[in-house]
């Protein structure tokens, strides 16, 4: 179980960073961005990987029955429409914001929904661990949540104070929180998904391929249909914007690499979190979802923190340590669950 939670450990650290690259990339508008991003990320990288680890994987799938692969990827439609209001959300109130409502939601719904709708309840021990568990890592969100509202209440009256005029601040906000918490109801389904798509990994294993070469093979089933969202949606607003051309634009190469590169960091966290679950048990993708959200959210905040998001905010920054040290607590909760499960 250990090493389970050194590769949760790795996960995390690729998920809460993986968002510094859907700030300042330009000479990309937002959909180019997105669109090599889709095709990289959420395509080529995941197929790649499982390739290398299960070459016949797609054999798998197709031995699979068709309802579980239609739940699995409609769950994967769900994230990938959610994913693109993640993006803006980003861009509109910051990314430890964004971090702090999404990953609530998500690590809520997403480990307790599996949980219920496969009958994969622990012992009453280890499932009221877990619950307390839920409850100071919502706790430790709102938190976070709150010292990200007392800061941009702060920064109006900074404004306001300096002649500034801010009549869309609150309009800007209260629309990053609403795009920010549809995003976590999104990411939720994605677990939901995956775990309905782990079907894939036992066909897997019947055929004599270990699980955590086959681990990868319920995000390509998953994902296909998060890939479809995305890239759809991306590449209709590149031709009503006529923002193609930002591909060929001077300086563009720091963004293809920006692109990329975020790719690889945000697939390498949902490919170490998968295997992690293996070596987590029967309950890997419900706990290891609560801690992987919950320390992810620690590390978005480290690099919120170092990119100067809270520069100039004493109190919503203390807000915001108090909120990360809470939810520390509640991965503490988490392991002690899943040891008793």
């Amino acid at each position: 179980m250990i090493y389970g939670f050194l590769l949760l450990l790795l996960a995390c650290g690729f998920q809460g960073s993986f968002g510094l690259g859907m700030k300042k990339y330009q000479p990309f508008s937002w959909e180019a961005f997105w669109t090599l991003f889709s095709v990289v990320g959420i395509l080529l990288i995941p197929i790649g990987w499982t390739w290398l680890e299960a070459p016949h994987f797609m054999d798998y799938i197709r031995e699979t029955p068709v309802h579980v692969l239609a739940l699995a990827s409609f769950c994967g439609l769900l994230w990938g429409i959610s994913s693109i209001l993640f993006g803006k959300a980003i861009d509109t109130i910051g990314v430890s914001l964004t971090y702090g409502v999404n990953m609530g939601i998500s690590a809520s719904m997403g480990s307790l929904i599996p949980l219920l709708i496969f009958g994969n309840i622990p012992a009453a021990r280890s499932f009221i661990v877990l619950l307390i568990g839920i409850v100071v890592m919502l706790a430790g969100v709102a938190v976070i949540t709150k010292a990200g509202l007392a800061k941009e209440k702060s920064l109006k009256a900074q404004l306001l104070e300096q002649g500034g005029d801010t009549p869309d601040s609150g309009n800007k906000l209260s629309k990053g929180l609403l795009l920010a918490s549809l995003a976590g109801l999104g990411s939720a389904a994605m677990n939901i998904g995956f775990t309905y798509a782990n079907q894939t990994l036992d066909i897997a294993t019947d055929h004599g391929v270990s699980a955590m070469n086959a681990s990868l093979i319920p995000w390509v089933v998953t994902l296909s249909g998060g890939f479809a969202a995305n890239f759809v949606y991306a590449v209709v607003m590149l031709i009503k914007n006529r923002t193609y051309r930002d591909y060929t634009a001077k300086g563009a190469g720091k963004a293809y690499g920006k692109a990329i590169i975020t790719a690889f960091i945000w697939f390498f966290a949902l490919g170490f979190y998968a295997k992690a679950t293996v070596l987590l048990g029967p309950l890997g993708s419900s706990v290891g979802w609560l801690a992987f959200n919950g320390l992810a959210l620690i590390v978005s905040n480290a690099w919120g923190l170092k990119d100067g998001e809270w520069k100039g905010f004493a109190e919503p920054k203390k807000m915001l340590l108090t909120g990360n040290f809470i939810l520390i607590v509640s991965w503490v909760l988490v392991g002690i669950a899943n040891g008793l499960a």
